[in-house]
């Protein structure tokens, strides 16, 4: 009787220490431990907090790009925070609008945010930063003014103008022609938040609109026409106006029939500055813009449909405009961000290359997952201390029953 009490008891001590041991495993996670668990990272969710539509674009730390947000979300591993967060000033989320926007679908979202404090201990849990904002489609900023260049969607529009396929004269004539068709109205303001960009289709249907609606339909109409016209809209504190620099050609095209053209040659660089410095002053005093205290004639961006250049200053633009080519650079602004997105995603992702190339890449930045021998591994030390206590202590029990018996 008393060799079965032990016995019992003896298993009695056992699963307690089994208990024991399981108390101290789980809050070292190994519940969370599957064959395939998650890496160490944490998730920034974008959205639109108006529409409560979620934003699904490039993220960006500073100017680094660092992944791709899907369904709004975007997971950021702990080797991505620690490589590419430091001293960063801003965190930014561009991309399409997507079909909760609806009519505004194809347009763009370029926002900004401060970066949140993250912790190393954030990276333990499942911790989900939100980065809410408000989008107002049609009152662009920086690289939201890409999209309103639409040379497809008014590419119809030409075949109402008659052109003679040389370059020079057939944009004035297209310029001419939507000087007749458009009206006129003022809305224009720079930072004024009740702004409302029209696209060119709506300015050609609606047949009026200000500086900012004009000018965008006329480069769309000049792209369609030739989509390697090297044009652009610029974006001064209190007009928009379309540039083109065409041969040794700069010309300023605008509203009122407006065709400022100066041809320039290269030869002195010096000159030449000087040349296009004085063709912009020109322009605002034909145009009858008030330039006293040369803020008036301060150019913030340039931008056409793939490209968006920002100036910090006067010199920035009149370098802009000497470095300029002939023709347009072609590239797809999406494209190019794309492909950086990919190589990122192989970077911080558990795929082997081997994989990556045998599917198509996802636009989701994937995360590593470690496995239960992972953890094994990371706990060692831990489970052989435990392992010895829990042997220490099974000695101890049957010595005991022994020495009852």
């Amino acid at each position: 009787m008393k060799k079965r009490l032990g016995i019992f008891i003896t298993i009695i001590m056992l699963s307690i220490i089994i208990m024991i041991i399981l108390i101290f495993l789980i809050p070292l996670k190994l519940a969370a431990y599957s064959p395939e668990e998650q890496e160490k990272q944490v998730q920034f969710y974008f959205y639109d907090e108006f529409t409560n539509c979620s934003l699904d674009g490039y993220i960006f730390s500073g100017e680094k790009l660092i992944g791709k947000s899907k369904q709004g979300i975007f997971n950021l591993t702990y080797e991505n925070y620690n490589d590419n967060f430091q001293d960063k000033e801003e965190i930014s989320a561009f991309g399409r609008l997507g079909s909760c926007f609806n009519d505004n679908s194809d347009l763009l979202f370029d926002k900004y945010w401060e970066p949140p404090k993250i912790q190393d201990y954030y990276f333990s849990g499942e911790s989900i930063f939100n980065f809410k904002t408000t989008v107002n489609p049609h009152n662009p900023s920086k690289k939201e003014f890409i999209r309103f260049i639409n040379p497809s969607k008014v590419k119809s529009e030409l075949s109402k103008i008659d052109l003679e396929q040389d370059t020079l004269n057939d944009l004035s004539e297209i310029n001419q022609y939507l000087n007749n068709k458009i009206n006129y109205v003022k809305d224009w303001d720079f930072n004024k938040e009740t702004n409302y960009w029209q696209t060119p289709s709506e300015t050609l249907e609606i047949k009026q609109g200000d500086c900012e609606d004009y000018s965008t339909a006329l480069l769309s109409l000049f792209l369609a026409y030739n989509s390697s016209l090297n044009c652009y809209n610029l974006v001064f504190s209190s007009h928009v106006t379309t540039f083109c620099h065409i041969e040794d050609y700069y010309i300023y095209y605008d509203q009122e029939k407006t065709e400022l053209k100066k041809q320039i040659n290269k030869i002195n660089t010096e000159e030449t500055k000087f040349q296009l410095e004085k063709l912009k002053q020109n322009y605002f005093e034909h145009y009858g813009i008030n330039n006293t205290n040369k803020t008036e004639s301060r150019v913030y961006y340039a931008f056409n449909d793939n490209q968006y250049i920002e100036f910090n200053n006067e010199n920035d633009f009149i370098n802009w405009q000497y470095n300029l080519e002939n023709k347009k650079l072609e590239k797809d602004v999406f494209q190019e961000l794309e492909k950086q997105a990919i190589k990122i995603q192989e970077k911080y992702s558990a795929i082997s290359k081997a994989e990556l190339n045998t599917q198509t890449p996802s636009t989701e930045l994937l995360t590593e997952k470690p496995t239960l021998k992972g953890f094994i591994i990371e706990n060692s030390v831990l489970l052989v201390i435990l392992g010895i206590i829990s042997i220490a202590l099974i000695i101890v029990l049957i010595k005991i029953n022994i020495k009852k018996n």
